[in-house]
């Protein structure tokens, strides 16, 4: 049986009863997307194997290019980011415009589908519309999660309070120094972790104040040589404020694997694949076992406080062996071998093209700027990839990769 990624039995359960007795609709939204990708193999046993997809349960939109941070383990803008060079002013010309997200969303509402909406970049705060299009999505019933690196959540704290329902912020460091050097500003004077302390406070303060349990807050941090000596600080730093903390381990390609990726995906699709070399790195400059160790001690700090802000490490793997081999071995998928996302979820390029990877979109499918949803959704170019991928088995980069080992 594949392996599918999924919230720990640690905490599920409790977690899943506190939000359905705030919020039924919204919890059920949530808890449904990992219920369909758990059943695929039995609802999909007796379907022909046609690349359609099913009802659509998940819309990622990366909604602008624009960061004001060059995070080192980003594959955007980072050390060797496929958009380092890139024209800023080219980048933000080709943004999709508030209208077309906005007529998107009726489309979906037309077609009765209840996608859960997920926000990210860039940063997606410095996208002029976002919190009119917020807004706009959750007057239509539909479930939010936003993806920040802090800029400006304080400053629109009661509207994301009113419309998300999920909150990531990404957070590397328990004090400036840390944060700062793994996420450091286009400025060389900026001060990301400030914003970063500024929304934790302001969002936990009133949400306390108001009783709520939505948005959930869950803080995401990247394990690094940057901080894997303070691993602990940083998790006590952060569950001062949030309802669970996610650990990820780095996704990455080496040369090696970046090169089969090349070749399988020209031998498949008949063109050469970009995206996939901003994520070349070695991950090699520490003991990555440690990761192992660390891990459990946060869960022993989680359950001395009563189980309070949860750790959890994406992928979840479970010994010191499999976290060494998952950096040193790129061909090791420890049972994630089956990706199903993409029969369940749309994501979008800052420039409207839809494609069904997340990180590497170099498949596209079409653009929402000149095709519904719904046409985009199962025309021949989705059906294509889908079988593709179903009957060849995932490419390469896939071995690290948020659609196949995350959510």
């Amino acid at each position: 049986m594949p392996q599918r990624s999924r919230v720990s039995s640690r905490f599920f359960m409790k977690q899943l009863i506190q939000a359905a007795r705030k919020d039924f609709r919204t919890s059920y939204s949530l808890a449904r997307y990992q219920f369909a990708k758990e059943t695929f193999n039995v609802r999909h046993f007796f379907k022909p194997k046609n690349g359609m997809g099913d009802e659509l349960q998940l819309i990622g939109i990366r909604i602008t290019d624009m960061c004001n941070l060059r995070c080192h383990t980003c594959g955007q803008w980072g050390d060797n980011g496929y958009l380092v060079g890139k024209s800023l002013k080219e980048l933000k010309s080709r943004e999709v415009p508030l209208d077309v997200y906005k007529r998107m969303v009726d489309e979906v509402v037309e077609a009765g589908w209840s996608p859960i909406w997920y926000f990210w970049g860039g940063e997606p705060m410095l996208y002029p519309g976002i919190i009119e299009l917020l807004h706009y999505i959750k007057d239509r019933g539909m479930a939010i999660s936003l993806v920040s690196n802090g800029t400006n959540i304080a400053k629109y704290a009661d509207d994301i309070i009113e419309t998300c329902k999920i909150l990531h912020i990404s957070v590397d460091g328990p004090n400036e120094e840390i944060h700062n050097t793994q996420r450091p500003g286009v400025a060389k004077t900026h001060n990301n972790f400030k914003s970063v302390q500024e929304a934790l406070e302001v969002l936990s303060a009133k949400k306390k104040e108001r009783d709520l349990f939505y948005p959930y807050i869950v803080p995401i941090s990247c394990i690094t040589c940057y901080n894997i000596d303070v691993v602990a600080d940083l998790y006590k730093f952060v569950a001062q404020y949030a309802d669970a903390h996610m650990f990820y381990l780095t996704w990455w390609i080496d040369a090696e694997s970046a090169n089969e990726h090349t070749e399988d995906f020209k031998r498949r699709f008949g063109f050469e694949p970009q995206t996939h070399y901003g994520w070349i790195g070695s991950w090699k400059d520490f003991d990555q076992g440690m990761i192992f160790d660390k891990y459990q001690e946060l869960i022993q700090i989680s359950e001395s406080n009563g189980g309070k802000c949860p750790p959890m490490i994406m992928p979840e793997l479970n010994s010191r062996e499999d976290i060494k081999r998952y950096y040193s071995d790129h061909k090791s998928t420890f049972g994630y071998n089956q990706c199903v996302s993409i029969f369940m979820t749309l994501e979008l390029d800052s420039n409207g093209d839809a494609s069904f990877c997340r990180d590497y979109h170099d498949y596209i499918i079409g653009n929402i700027k000149e095709s519904s949803v719904k046409e985009l959704w199962n025309n021949e170019k989705a059906r294509k990839f889908r079988s593709s991928i179903s009957q060849d088995g995932p490419m390469p980069v896939c071995r690290r990769c948020c659609g196949l080992m995350g959510f």
